[in-house]
């Protein structure tokens, strides 16, 4: 029983703010630009995101991550998801907006903090079937949100026994309607071990969050996390050592350049 109070029950009693986005030297000099490979279980990759920082000395941070899933356990690939996520100068998140797009979906997740809460706005279409919703959620929940396919971002001053909640957006659920659009999580830092890089070991947080893990280098950089999906199993979301700025920009015309060859065939 003490260890249940201990590790389920006093994490929940005890979770505070999420950690703010922490506009550090380093965010500004080189962790801007990001990219990661996403790979399926048995290490095929399956997609790349990209993470960029534009950073308002004072004012906000807005991150944009852009990730483009080429192959999938499930037929909803090709998929994009678009997301951009304004923190205010303190480094909460202020504004949340994805766009998930592919061959028969166009959905857009709008969210603006509101006093006590974050409202929500769903808008789009899924396979031609109109989607328009409205809702809120409680700031203690929303604090924090991601998606689902790269939970983890920058995450500054971690120390452990660190524990605080956030949502995760399920693009899978808002493409086929099955499962929970939002994911809650009960975030923790639970120890510091050495992850290898392609610049070798580096010491690192590990950050727990139900079906999720990140490993965490002493800038908050994000060295790989993974996530177990339902209805997609586990992946694992790397740092790779160099951002492709031409394959970013080819992603992000990905979608619209098989439209057109498709409709050039018919």
């Amino acid at each position: 029983m003490s260890w249940l109070v201990a590790h389920d029950v006093w994490p929940e009693l005890t979770a505070h703010e999420p950690p703010p986005l922490t506009v550090t030297d380093w965010l500004k000099t080189d962790g801007e630009r990001s990219q990661y490979a996403i790979l399926a279980q048995d290490g095929t990759e399956i997609g790349t995101t990209w993470t960029r920082y534009l950073i308002d000395e004072g004012v906000s941070t807005t991150r944009t991550d852009f990730l483009l899933l080429r192959q999938f356990v499930l037929p909803i690939a090709p998929l994009t998801i678009d997301a951009t996520s304004v923190y205010t100068a303190g480094g909460l998140l202020d504004e949340f907006t994805v766009r998930v797009a592919g061959d028969a979906v166009d959905v857009t997740l709008h969210g603006e903090r509101f006093h006590a809460n974050f409202s929500f706005t769903l808008d789009g279409h899924v396979r031609h079937r109109p989607i328009s919703t409205r809702f809120k959620l409680p700031l203690t929940d929303a604090g924090l949100l991601s998606g689902a396919f790269k939970p983890f971002s920058q995450m500054s001053n971690l120390s452990v026994g660190q524990t605080w909640r956030m949502q995760t957006f399920n693009p899978i659920a808002a493409v086929t309607g099955v499962g929970d659009k939002f994911i809650p999580m009960l975030v923790r830092v639970v120890d510091m071990e050495k992850r290898m890089t392609p610049n070798g070991p580096v010491e690192c947080y590990v950050v727990e969050a139900g079906r999720a893990r990140a490993w965490v280098d002493e800038h908050g950089v994000v060295i790989e996390q993974e996530v177990d999906l339902p209805m997609a199993g586990k992946l694992r979301i790397v740092r790779q050592p160099e951002y492709d700025e031409e394959a970013h920009i080819q992603a992000k015309q990905y979608l619209h350049s098989r439209r057109h060859h498709r409709d050039a065939r018919d």
